[in-house]
């Protein structure tokens, strides 16, 4: 978490308040040293990082017998909404 002092903070406070709400960083506001409060976003941070991307994926359920059948409609769909195929105008 990264840490600033008030004074920064006053004097950058709408660019602060920016980095908070579109980053999602939070800051600690410190005083003599000491930490005295939080800027944090009001929405909740994501709970998926992008490193974390590759151990998540890892730990999802095998699809066992339903990877096949997965396999065919995924197969069915790209082939119906492929781009050689020739669709009629309604009108």
């Amino acid at each position: 978490m990264e840490r600033i002092s008030v004074t920064q903070a006053a004097r950058n406070f709408s660019d602060l308040l920016n980095r908070v709400y579109y980053q999602g960083i939070s800051v600690e506001l410190e005083r003599n040293n000491k930490v005295i409060a939080r800027l944090v976003p009001a929405r909740p941070a994501p709970s998926l990082r992008a490193e974390d991307l590759p151990a998540f994926l890892a730990s999802l359920p095998k699809l066992g017998d339903d990877a096949e059948a997965l396999a065919r409609d995924i197969k069915a769909i790209d082939e119906l909404f492929s781009e050689d195929k020739v669709w009629d105008d309604p009108q």
